[in-house]
């Protein structure tokens, strides 16, 4: 949507005015988001008008416009080459123009400027969409659905080996290893400063002990349904000729296993081996140092406040191929996977969809009794963003989406949520968790092994303590599968029965272990005061 273009001048200012209050009320936007763009509109304008040399005869353009829900204005400027955001370094002695340079300053990352055909034009973001990339993320999904499906029933099968092989893959491998380079250095200062924004260390070590109690129990409970879930699914005996009985070897991983895995041999390695759960213990010992440090840790906070406005500056730059590589990605799986695996496994892809509506509506219970709110804004507004986890298929790789969107769509606090969420995506994989969980029931019913009480709790507890290990990388609960299987006696080569369908109810798993993590981040700012209903009422 564009407005028609309004030509404003100083003599006339304040009709612009009056029109931008008339035009952004009916696009519903807030009394802050109105005065906020109108503020920097201000300021802009009459730095071009300074600029110009002759304030009096100097007149410019202003357009609004609307993309994808977002709301920008576009100051459109003849004359000379001139950005106002070059200045905004300099220290002017005039108190007026460091006040004036000190707003663009604040507002930096809203303002952009370009030149074109002799023409000055700044762009204002004035109201920042929650949605947008979700809906250029449906769009890649849709082509890319279109894309394989007319590729498959038109192209050759050795063509469509290379296509998948040198097109597709290659442009998703380039995005995961680009994206994964960041993730690391971006969870570590994210969480340090974090901790480091609280008051003190009582704050870090409450708040902590909260969001890992609330997603301990909240995995509890998903356990359990699970477990009853893999049971009211019942035998599948169309698998029991597919089994390899004498393949019964789990690699199991003790709680001796995990608990030492937990701590880095030296600062290096869980950066080199882009291992989370390690860089999430260095970055929670650190932080909880450089707190306890005060004034002589001022230095190395500025160091960190840096990295992370750093490795978010790198995200955002790889960010804007998403959709392309959603598209790749999608098309990708609707060549190489076949319908037909699906018939035989049909039930368990049903199952993944019916653990995603118990994880959401026990989170939705979950926020009304602990956090006494209404859960629909929340489910509302997850089911526009879960198009972004489905695609994607790794929580890691939604980190710098999933930040904006608490902030901005939620409500919650933005230093409480640099804290939780890089910490909730390993305490809080329910879908993941879910979806082995019951499988391994079900197997164990179609095999026909004995259940009683004993191997139901070692069960629970062993499936409950596997759940913190589990990688958030497309396809990686496979991995963690073989280890699932053997606790429950179920030979481990039962594993690649799952494979062809690992793509899709992987995406499935994703936006389930996303609902869990935000809606312990949720809860968290929730208990703690943090949490701004009027964002998250609107």
């Amino acid at each position: 949507m564009r407005t028609p273009i309004y030509t404003v001048s100083e003599e006339n200012y304040h009709q612009l005015v009056e029109w931008l209050e008339k035009t952004f009320s009916e696009l519903g936007l807030s009394r802050e988001e109105i005065y906020n763009g109108e503020l920097l509109l201000e300021e802009n304008f009459f730095h071009f008008a300074t600029a110009s040399g002759d304030e009096n005869k100097f007149q410019a353009k202003v357009e609004v416009t609307k993309h994808f829900g977002e709301v920008s204005l576009r100051l459109i400027a003849p004359g000379k080459a001139y950005n106002p955001l070059n200045d905004i370094e300099e220290i002017p002695d005039d108190e007026q123009k460091q006040y004036s340079l000190g707003i663009l300053k604040a507002h930096k990352d809203d303002i952009s400027y370009a030149r074109k055909n002799d023409v000055n034009i700044i762009s204002i973001r004035v109201h920042r969409s929650g949605n947008k990339i979700a809906i250029y993320t449906l769009i890649g999904l849709v082509v890319g659905i279109v894309v394989g499906i007319g590729a498959k029933s038109v192209l050759a099968p050795d063509i469509l080996i290379w296509l998948v092989d040198n097109i597709f893959d290659t442009v998703e491998k380039l995005f995961m290893s680009a994206l994964m380079m960041v993730i690391a250095p971006l969870v570590f200062f994210s969480v340090i400063e974090g901790i480091t924004s609280m008051s003190d260390a009582a704050d870090i070590g409450r708040m902590g002990g909260k969001l890992i109690l609330l997603s301990i129990v909240k995995l509890s409970v998903i356990l359990v349904m699970s477990i009853g879930l893999g049971f009211w699914l019942g035998a599948m005996p169309d698998l029991i000729s597919m089994l390899n009985e004498e393949s019964n070897s789990a690699v199991i991983m003790s709680l001796k296993d995990v608990m030492i895995s937990i701590v880095p041999p030296n600062i290096i390695a869980p950066f080199f081996n882009n291992n989370l759960l390690q860089v999430l213990f260095l970055a929670c010992f650190l932080g909880f140092i450089l707190a306890k440090s005060g004034d002589r840790g001022l230095p190395v906070r500025e160091v960190i406040v840096f990295g992370k406005r750093f490795a978010m500056d790198a995200v955002r730059e790889i960010m804007p191929a998403m959709p392309i590589v959603v598209a790749a990605s999608m098309a990708k799986m609707m060549i190489i996977v076949d319908i037909s695996v699906f018939l035989p496994f049909s039930k368990i892809v049903i199952s993944a969809f019916i653990e995603f509506l118990i994880i959401i509506l026990s989170e939705a219970v979950f926020l009304a009794i602990i956090g006494r709110v209404s859960p629909l804004p929340f489910v509302k507004k997850f089911l526009s963003f879960s198009v972004l986890p489905f695609s994607v298929r790794s929580s890691n790789v939604c980190l710098p989406a999933t930040l904006e969107y608490c902030s901005y769509k939620l409500g919650i606090d933005e230093k409480l949520a640099l804290f939780s969420v890089p910490i909730g995506i390993q305490f809080n994989m329910l879908g993941g968790c879910a979806y082995v969980t019951a499988i391994a029931i079900l197997l164990r019913v179609t095999i026909g092994l004995p259940f009683d009480f004993e191997f139901l709790i070692t069960f629970f507890f062993a499936a409950l303590m596997m759940s913190f290990t589990f990688p958030s990388v497309p396809g990686a609960t496979v991995i963690v599968m073989t280890s699932i299987f053997g606790m429950a006696g179920v030979p481990t080569a039962a594993v690649t029965l799952f494979f062809g369908i690992d793509p899709l109810v992987d995406g499935i798993r994703t936006v389930s272990n996303m609902v869990g993590n935000l809606s312990s981040s949720f809860l968290l700012a929730r208990l703690e005061g943090k949490l701004d209903k009027h964002i998250y009422y609107e």
